[in-house]
């Protein structure tokens, strides 16, 4: 079975950096009577909020026959032993955990590999335990890492 998620930023964010960017592009405007000058000034203002945005939010977890891949960093799936669903992600992070998280997606997958454990912030926890084909159990708060 295949996964792919991408973990993408909240689309209300977009609507926020337009709001920001008509808030701090009025402090570089204020001086000027050029609506080209400020027409360009809000643009570039967006436009570097988008930027922004897109970076924060252009990881991507993918899960195939041979490999789990997680914001670039790839597990071979023959080396998971455990897989379990995480409610709060934020439970399940001790210290020596390695985490490829993001502060808006608060669900996701606790992995235990040959030598490491993981844990991977993801939308859709019980699909991506589905597609990894490993035991997989409900994450309690006694089982930190």
């Amino acid at each position: 079975m295949r996964y792919e998620e991408r973990l993408a930023v909240p689309r209300l964010w977009h609507v926020w950096a337009a709001l920001c960017a008509g808030v701090f592009g009025s402090y570089f405007t204020v001086y000027t009577d050029s609506a080209g000058i400020r027409a360009a000034v809000y643009a570039g203002m967006f436009a570097g909020m988008e930027v922004a945005l897109w970076v924060l939010g252009r990881a991507r977890l993918t899960v195939t026959e041979e490999t789990v891949t997680a914001a670039g960093r790839v597990l071979p799936r023959d080396g998971v032993h455990e897989v379990a669903v995480c409610s709060d992600i934020r439970t399940a992070l001790a210290p020596g955990v390695y985490a490829v998280t993001r502060p808006w997606i608060r669900t996701g997958a606790w992995i235990r590999t040959v030598s490491d454990v993981w844990v991977v912030s993801c939308r859709r926890p019980d699909e991506l335990v589905a597609a990894m084909d490993v035991s997989g159990r409900a994450l309690t708060s006694a089982d930190n890492g």
